[in-house]
């Protein structure tokens, strides 16, 4: 399941591009040459910004729900530990993983993910 999360992390590249679009790239020359009535040119330039500002909460949002899928994972893997009644090494391997995206891809500073695997119970015996 680990691959799933750095393959979707892979295509982010990819995708921010495409979020980045605005209709006014596909203009062909003679049209961006054209000059535009002056409340055309404000409903464009309000639009393209409502348009950044949707994108950017896009973005954000599916940032969001990568950093609930990789924290509900988190929570499946204890389970199994507790289960097991340990993190036995791939366990705990994914445990410390995820603590890493979390740390590089979504903000976390090294002490809140280490306190983080502390309360998930990384360091405990079961």
């Amino acid at each position: 399941m680990n691959a799933l999360f750095r393959s979707a992390l892979n295509l982010l590249p990819t995708l921010l591009p495409l979020l980045s679009w605005s209709p006014q790239q596909s203009c062909n020359a003679s049209h961006q040459d054209a000059a535009l009535p002056s409340s055309l040119t404000n409903e464009t330039d309000a639009l393209s910004g409502l348009d950044a500002i949707h994108s950017l909460a896009a973005f954000e949002q599916d940032d969001w729900l990568a950093e609930l899928d990789l924290l509900q994972l988190a929570s499946a893997l204890r389970q199994t530990a507790s289960e097991q009644g340990f993190y036995e090494g791939r366990l705990f391997d994914l445990m410390i993983a995820i603590a890493d995206v979390l740390e590089t891809d979504h903000g976390w500073d090294l002490e809140q993910a280490d306190a983080w695997l502390d309360r998930m119970g990384l360091w405990d015996e079961f």
